[in-house]
């Protein structure tokens, strides 16, 4: 197998265990599973990754990066204002994860903090630089409506940002464990219509 077809296959079962483990979780997403998902033999999984664990990095590498693009596209949109870009980024989270794209299965990063993260060290790292980097790109977002007055300029961005990512983990866990939408619509008009109203 050439090097373009090992790398592909690697990007496949990456690929499919972002989907398996979102949906079942870590745990109940077995390495047969994922074989059987990604039409691979058993040896091509442990050719690419040691361990199961090893793997689980692999796949919240890949979550973070698509996510990081979907933030970076809308935060980085010139012609509206921060506070827009921030509830269109929430909007478009909702219309991504909620009850209309299917079950709602909740956040990878947020179910596997729930799952695994107390267990093993090197996933709760990897997952804490992931909330970390979020949560920057959230409160440089505010930064910029404080310096378009769009917020006080006594607001402290780093406090907001963090309550956001928080509150909209709590809301993805409470939406999953109810199978509606309710708790992040619930989310969305709090945050923009009272915790981030000029």
């Amino acid at each position: 197998m050439g090097s373009a077809n090992k790398q592909a296959t690697k990007e496949n079962l990456i690929d499919v265990g972002v989907g398996l483990i979102r949906h079942s979780g870590y745990t109940a997403t077995g390495i047969n599973q994922i074989l059987e998902a990604a039409q691979i033999p058993k040896g091509s999984f442990y050719h690419h990754f040691a361990t199961k664990d090893e793997f689980a990095l692999a796949v919240i590498q890949r979550y973070t990066e698509g996510e990081n693009e979907r933030w970076k596209r809308v935060f980085n949109d010139p012609e509206a204002s921060p506070l827009e870009n921030l509830r269109r980024y929430f909007k478009d989270l909702i219309a991504t994860y909620g009850l209309k794209s299917g079950p709602i299965t909740g956040c990878l990063l947020g179910n596997l903090s729930l799952e695994v993260a107390a267990q093993n060290p090197e996933i709760r790292a990897v997952l804490r630089q992931a909330f970390d980097g979020w949560q920057q790109a959230i409160a440089d977002t505010l930064r910029r409506a404080i310096e378009r007055q769009e917020l006080s300029k006594n607001a402290n961005p780093d406090d907001l940002a963090a309550f956001l990512v928080n509150s909209w983990e709590g809301a993805q866990v409470r939406a999953k464990s109810e199978q509606n939408n309710e708790p992040l619509t619930l989310f969305l008009e709090f945050a923009f219509n009272v915790l981030l109203k000029s």
